[in-house]
């Protein structure tokens, strides 16, 4: 399967489980804190739109934004949570359908290239199929509905953002271990070599990013596993 087919399977699993939410669940809370699950439905539709944006900017050299700015990006939201769930359905749908043909449209000798999605977050442009699936397979869990948790994340996503997770963390030495073992291939996320995590790829990147407990994983140097910092 290719990074798209992968996507597209996500985006099916994610819109099934939106055909199947009531308005009360809608309305109730997510796992993201002060965010119902309308909100996080209507950031993941917002997210197709600001990468398709980025996408057609490395396509024409028109600078644009991801977001026009945080507070048009916050008022987005707000009023899009409202919707039903076949609106939701509708946007979710259409945005990933505007956001493959943004990413097709690149010119195939940039894709090597690196491009800026915000300040803080650069990505190849090749991996962008990547950083959407990242959203949707995340949010997805924290939607926090009967049939998706982390555990049915993708190989592909713990694959291409574990690394990447990790090294944030290794930039920054404020983890409280020195390394994380996902099965068998080992990361750096602090400076005390003497301590660390084991476990399962899928699990640490969700402990990691602070979408699981941690559970499943086996301390090193340590009586328990601790609460990673906030990844972003």
């Amino acid at each position: 399967m290719t990074n798209d087919d992968v996507l597209a399977a996500e985006t099916a699993r994610l819109l099934a489980t939106v055909d199947a939410m009531t308005a009360d669940d809608l309305a109730a809370p997510s796992a993201l804190p002060d965010w119902t699950r309308g909100h996080v439905l209507a950031h993941i539709a917002g997210n197709a739109e600001g990468l398709g944006r980025r996408a057609r900017s490395v396509g024409d050299g028109v600078p644009r934004a991801m977001y026009e700015s945080p507070e048009t990006r916050g008022g987005d939201i707000e009023w899009r949570s409202r919707r039903s769930a076949a609106q939701h359905h509708q946007a979710i749908a259409a945005t990933h359908d505007d956001f493959l043909f943004d990413v097709a449209a690149i010119p195939d000798d940039r894709a090597g290239d690196e491009m800026e999605i915000r300040l803080t977050l650069r990505v190849k442009v090749a991996d962008l199929p990547l950083l959407r699936l990242q959203e949707v397979s995340i949010h997805h869990a924290d939607l926090g509905m009967p049939g998706y948790d982390w555990s049915d994340w993708p190989p592909e996503l713990v694959a291409w953002a574990l690394p990447r997770v990790t090294s944030s963390f290794a930039s920054r030495d404020t983890f409280p271990v020195g390394w994380v073992e996902a099965d068998g291939a080992r990361f750096v996320v602090g400076s005390d070599a003497t301590t660390g995590v084991s476990g399962s790829a899928t699990e640490i990147l969700a402990w990691l990013i602070g979408r699981a407990p941690g559970d499943g994983l086996e301390p090193v140097g340590m009586s328990s596993v601790p609460a990673p910092p906030a990844w972003l």
